[in-house]
């Protein structure tokens, strides 16, 4: 066990209602419009060629290097031809510290959201793990959840620990903010046992939180 402070990003997982309520800005089609309209707004920049990702023609991976006070990244995907958002990732700050992890600049996922249907679920298909692993973990060194999650959501933290699990180059691991108690996971075992603890609907899951890092 290892010690954790100043961990406020843990996992609640929201009912379909609250979930619904929550990406209703980029789940309906007139509001997806407007988010379109406010990204272009931004400066942005190409991300595919940096971690190595082929877009479908009318794709186009951008990155909005906010570097604010809470948000610091905006990372999407846009199809060009229907003006229309495909994938949606913000990352913030956060002040969460492990022991014997070093917290470069640690940041959270507080937003992550794809579209499942047609062409847009096909172009978006591997670009969350691509992001993750090959832009925020390696740039950041710490990701850690944020304090409520969809169950896509929750599927989609459950896939990536899964990864750094079985990756060298990476720690995953699950923390309570409550008592500072940290637990690496090793092996399958240990991630089927975590996974039982780390998600739920009760109010204590709300010291809870999943953790992703950089090997030392």
């Amino acid at each position: 066990m290892s010690a954790i402070s100043g961990a406020l990003e843990v996992p609640f997982v929201l009912d379909d209602q609250q979930a619904t309520k929550l990406f209703a800005h980029l789940s309906d089609p007139d509001q997806n419009r407007e988010e379109f309209d406010r990204l272009e707004q931004f400066d942005s920049r190409d991300l595919s060629a940096e971690i190595g990702v082929t877009m479908p023609e009318g794709y186009e991976l951008r990155i909005i290097e906010h570097f604010n006070e809470h948000t610091e990244l905006e990372i999407f995907v846009l199809n060009r031809a229907e003006k229309r958002v495909a994938f949606f990732n913000r990352v913030e700050k956060t002040d969460i510290t492990l022991d014997r992890i070093n917290p470069n600049k640690p940041v959270k996922q507080s937003m992550i959201w794809r579209q499942i249907r047609g062409d847009d679920a096909k172009a978006t298909r591997d670009i969350t793990e691509a992001v993750f692993f090959k832009k925020l973990v390696q740039e950041y060194n710490i990701v850690v959840s944020d304090s409520e999650q969809t169950r896509d959501g929750k599927r989609m933290w459950e896939s990536l620990l899964y990864t750094a699990m079985k990756n060298p180059k990476f720690v995953a691991a699950v923390g309570d903010a409550k008592n500072g108690n940290v637990s690496f996971i090793r092996d399958e075992k240990s991630l089927a046992t975590q996974e039982k603890w780390l998600w739920g609907q009760c109010e204590f899951h709300k010291d809870r939180l999943g953790v992703i890092a950089t090997a030392a």
